[in-house]
């Protein structure tokens, strides 16, 4: 008997035993209405799996949205290089360790382009030709922003920030450059210059008060901007928060004889601004050292005085983001701890994307099947929504 017949018999076969057990039922003909009540329960990985079941469960997934994510991915870029064909992008989300998501085709300009920012599933996007677009990589939706000669110009200082709404797709692009800093929204469709014109600056924008915080490396202060009003933002007039870097918080300091020894193992340092949860405004400090180890510090001002806090509690801060969301019990996060891709260089290098345990103040490696799926050139986490 060939090897078709003897798998036709034995399916028949077992067919027939199933129907003669109490109970047992096949699950591929479940009511898809019931199917899909169930999917739209699901997170984006258990939903993923589901699909993979069978055909029938596949169909009935098809328009679901998956539950309303509560933990952090990464994506990867890929890497651009002429013999480079790929122009899509690999997810790693951590509630499912054993394997990476590919996301569609994103368009052939798109390996060629940099990422700049990223809010909530959306990505800002700056092209060969300095083209500023909005890309959702799991949708494929795309905004394209207008750009003049003028502003193309000073895009490669590369200082910004944005916020759209999922649901309606109203924006703000916020851009700071080396003359000038402008901003964009959607229902205007046009560049407005204010006068915030410092292109080293840390910018963030928090749309649940609708003030832009921006942290001033040279002066360690952080300024306060108001975007609830229709026209030009006005600076808030209130007291400048201070965030100054103190590398005596850090490990290796020795003395002041010794900090010769200190400063040959600095590599690189760096605060960035941040909002938690409860809408306090933090300073991270993060600091590496030539073993190839990075360490971070949190600040906030608590009655005007500037206070290093231990623990986030049972939260988690996205570094890339620049915000803190909550841990607590929340399977594919882990409370009290720092997501981070790097800085401004070395992104590429999976040494530098990590998660920080600000508990044992350990870093700790992803998985190496997320890095050797693609040859890639950035990383984010982000926070899809």
């Amino acid at each position: 008997m060939g090897q078709g017949k003897k798998l036709a018999t034995w399916r028949r076969r077992r067919q027939a035993v199933e129907e003669e057990i109490p109970g047992n039922f096949n699950w591929s003909e479940l009511c898809p209405d019931l199917l899909r009540c169930v999917f739209k329960r699901l997170s984006f990985t258990a939903l993923s799996r589901a699909k993979s079941v069978c055909s029938s469960w596949h169909s009935a997934s098809r328009g679901c949205v998956p539950n309303r994510n509560q933990i952090p991915w990464l994506v990867l870029f890929p890497r651009n290089e002429e013999t480079n064909k790929e122009s899509s992008c690999v997810l790693f989300v951590p509630d499912d360790t054993e394997r990476v998501y590919k996301t569609r085709d994103l368009g052939l300009d798109f390996f060629k382009s940099r990422c700049l920012a990223t809010c909530g599933s959306w990505l800002l996007m700056s092209s060969p030709l300095r083209d500023l677009y909005m890309l959702n990589p799991l949708t494929g939706e795309r905004t394209n922003l207008p750009v003049t000669q003028y502003l193309r110009a000073d895009l490669k200082y590369e200082r910004a920030c944005f916020w759209i709404d999922n649901k309606t797709k109203d924006y703000l692009v916020i851009w700071n450059m080396a003359k000038s800093s402008t901003f964009i929204k959607k229902r205007d469709n046009k560049w407005h210059e204010f006068p915030m014109v410092r292109w080293n600056e840390d910018l963030l924008y928090n749309h649940k008060d609708q003030k832009l915080y921006v942290y001033n490396q040279k002066y360690c202060s952080v300024t306060t901007w108001d975007f609830s009003g229709d026209g030009i933002p006005r600076e808030v007039d209130e007291h400048h928060l201070s965030f100054w870097f103190n590398h005596y918080d850090f490990p290796s300091w020795l003395n002041e004889e010794d900090d010769e020894l200190y400063w040959e193992k600095l590599v690189d340092f760096r605060t960035r601004v941040a909002v938690s949860v409860s809408g306090d405004v933090l300073g991270v400090a993060c600091i590496k050292f030539s073993c190839k180890t990075w360490h971070f510090r949190i600040y906030k001002h608590v009655n005007g005085e500037r206070v290093k806090i231990d623990s986030l509690g049972d939260e988690s801060l996205i570094y890339d983001i620049g915000i803190t969301v909550f841990a607590k019990d929340i399977p594919g996060i882990k409370r009290n701890s720092i997501y981070f891709s790097g800085l401004d260089h070395g992104r590429e290098d999976p040494g530098h994307i990590f998660v920080y345990d600000l508990t044992t103040q350990k870093m700790e490696p992803l998985p190496q099947r997320i890095f050797s799926s693609i040859q890639f050139s950035d990383a984010r986490w982000f926070f899809p929504c």
